[in-house]
């Protein structure tokens, strides 16, 4: 232990010293559940975050956001010790959570689980542990309002997981009063993209047999979008005076249930279905069900429990004022933006389903014939669309040996990128109609690659269709300057120019070797400010595969990947948020990735280093076999329908 904390003590100083040490460690257990993935989210672009749990396959997701998966259980301690000795602070959201079960298994995951983590930290000199109870603690069989954190039952017998509950955080005071720094809080009914539990229980009761309504539905209730309750934990692991307290946690919207639900059932596209019944009979019915199950051991849980008629039928609001106070807690999503987003997510599964496919994490719309490509998904990043601005055209026979003579269009392709706090974000700006307006060297360049480019095809065009003003673009990411990459920065005004110093440079020095000539530079006032990548990341998962990569804007949303070969310095990108990565002009297009040994002499003498081009695509189509989640979009692939790639 003292060997621990001296460690952990001389990173300290050195972060005092100004030594620039590694980031602080923060160990997130039940990573792969559903708060669990936004709280590595949230945390990975200002910490090291080292996510528990047991599901490989979320695990591979959570490293594709830039955390370190560690397979294991919290509840025994050869599993996940090695992992505590890491941390600096550690969130503890794993637990079963269910409304009936064993109790052995409450008391051995809730209760003995909570006690091993909390040992734990103690014994490795984690600074702060923050516990995720739940306020399902209050629940009881009568309205209370505005419920603060001393308002807590000593004992609550409605079910097994209350019970648990209310012993865990006994034990985690316990820990505190032994030198520990713990934090509880209570988040109250968490909502968002995600949630396979709350909303899709009401779900499933409307499609079926109806949604009990008691006294008209106009019982109060409290939630909490997901998104703060990872802004919570957050602020809970560093804020001063908290140890040892507990905070209610809540969006701070009481709204009435039945409200709350048609907007919900709204959202998704269906109409409520209610069976309006009495209180008492209903709840008398539960736990005549409760003791059935019990005394039989039938498998499932009964249709209805005492907690959650309860829980329909009463209202609960909660006191957040302390959260305000101490950890400075205030919701950054309001109720009616996490339902929306809700609203968006669910539709995109039941489409996703209805097709066949997909990984369940993004909703996707293509439209391939309009030129675009759009990828939403909640998050920091909320939508990427990929634009096609111009293309040209070749003969594959005349690029690689062995193919047929086939003439293929290949699309120039940027892509918006819709951040919620920068705002409109461009990577690439596709051709303009400076390409036709230079003198011999872009005359050489049309009669090599022929360009095609509709009135309809700028990017600023695009944009307008769109409803988007091309002067709300703020940033524009640059993979590379060659012509069909910088073309649409003369349609910009006042942008700041993001890209690496090897392409800046290619940029400014109208070299024909670079395919950079002075007609194609935007007018002055174009670009305000230019930058390059600083943020370079050593822990990231796409360090085991690229030699340079850079967190663009310092919050995890974006991630710059140097991808040398086509031209030096070359930028693509990986967007967590939506699992896209724009791999530019590392390969012509998917399918293509297997002809690239069989490029002929000339589109070889095209690419800066042609051995570092075929080591970038290898590395790229091992990321992909090794991620296959992960969508890897080429700037010139064809667009989707067209072909298989």
């Amino acid at each position: 232990m003292r060997e621990e904390v001296s460690r952990k003590e001389v990173s300290r100083k050195e972060a005092r010293a100004g030594q620039s040490p590694q980031p602080e460690t923060v160990l997130v257990t039940g990573a792969t559940g559903f708060l669990g993935e936004y709280l590595v989210r949230r945390l990975v672009g200002k910490y090291r975050v080292l996510a528990l749990g047991r599901n490989r396959d979320r695990g591979r997701r959570l490293e594709a956001y830039g955390a370190v998966f560690c397979p294991g259980d919290f509840t025994r301690r050869e599993s996940c010790a090695c992992y505590l000795k890491e941390a600096d602070y550690v969130i503890h959201a794993g637990a079963l959570s269910s409304v009936w079960g064993k109790w052995e298994d409450f008391y051995r995951t809730n209760v003995a689980g909570t006690d091993l983590i909390a040992r734990l930290c103690r014994e490795y000199g984690v600074r702060r542990l923050v516990y995720l109870s739940s306020p399902s603690i209050y629940t009881c069989r009568e309205d209370r309002y505005e419920i603060r954190e001393e308002d807590a039952p000593e004992r609550n017998e409605l079910n097994y997981y209350i019970r648990s509950k209310l012993m865990a955080e006994e034990r985690i005071r316990w820990w505190n009063r032994k030198g520990l720094e713990t934090v509880i809080l209570r988040p109250r009914g968490l909502i968002g993209p995600g949630d396979t539990s709350l909303v899709p229980r009401l779900l499933r009761a409307n499609q079926g047999v109806g949604i009990p309504l008691f006294n008209g539905g106009h019982n109060l209730v409290d939630l909490t979008g997901v998104e703060n309750a990872a802004l919570a934990c957050e602020l809970a692991l560093t804020a001063k005076g908290a140890s040892g307290g507990v905070f209610n946690i809540t969006n701070g919207e009481p709204t009435e249930f039945r409200v709350l639900l048609e907007r919900f059932l709204k959202a998704i596209g269906e109409r409520p279905h209610y069976r309006r019944l009495p209180f008492g009979l209903v709840y008398g019915a539960a736990g005549v069900l409760e003791k059935v199950y019990g005394i039989l051991g039938l498998s499932g849980e009964p249709p209805l429990t005492r907690y959650t008629v309860c829980t329909l039928g009463h209202a609960q609001t909660m006191d957040i004022r302390r959260a305000g106070k101490i950890l400075g807690y205030r919701p950054e999503k309001t109720l009616e933006e996490s339902i929306r987003e809700y609203g968006l997510w669910w539709r995109g599964q039941q489409e996703r389903k209805d097709h066949g496919g997909g990984n369940g994490n993004l909703t996707e719309k293509d439209a391939a014939g309009k030129g675009q490509d759009v990828l939403t998904r909640p998050g920091k990043v909320t939508e990427v669309k990929l634009y096609r601005c111009g293309s040209c055209v070749n003969d594959l026979s005349i690029a690689f040996q062995g193919m047929p003579r086939e003439k293929r269009e290949f699309p120039a392709r940027a892509a918006l990128i819709r951040h919620k706090e920068m705002g409109n974000i461009l990577y690439d700006t596709g051709y303009s109609e400076e390409v036709f307006r230079g003198g011999l060297f872009l005359g050489l360049y049309r009669l090599i690659n022929p360009v095609r480019l509709g009135r309809e095809e700028t990017i600023a065009a695009r944009l307008k269709k769109d409803g988007i003003s091309p002067k709300s673009v703020r940033k524009v990411i640059l993979s590379h300057a060659h012509p069909d990459h910088v073309g649409g920065l003369s349609r910009l005004s006042g942008v700041e120019l993001v890209a690496t110093g090897e392409v800046l440079e290619a940029f400014h020095g109208h070299r024909i070797r670079d395919l950079m000539c002075r007609s194609l530079m935007p007018p002055k006032g174009c670009i305000r400010t230019e930058r390059q990548p600083e943020n370079l990341s050593e822990n990231h998962f796409l360090c085991r595969y690229f030699e340079r990569v850079y967190d663009l804007f310092g919050d995890g949303s974006i991630y710059g990947v140097v991808l040398d070969g086509h031209c030096r310095g070359q930028l693509g990108l990986w967007i967590p948020d939506v699992s896209l990565f724009l791999a530019a002009d590392a390969c012509w297009g998917g399918d293509l990735a297997g002809a690239v040994p069989r490029m002929r002499l000339l589109p070889r003498l095209l690419q800066k280093d042609f051995g570092a081009y075929r080591d970038t695509l290898r590395r790229i189509c091992r990321l992909k076999r090794e991620h296959p989640e992960i969508r890897v979009v080429f700037s010139h692939q064809r667009e989707r329908g067209k072909a298989r790639e």
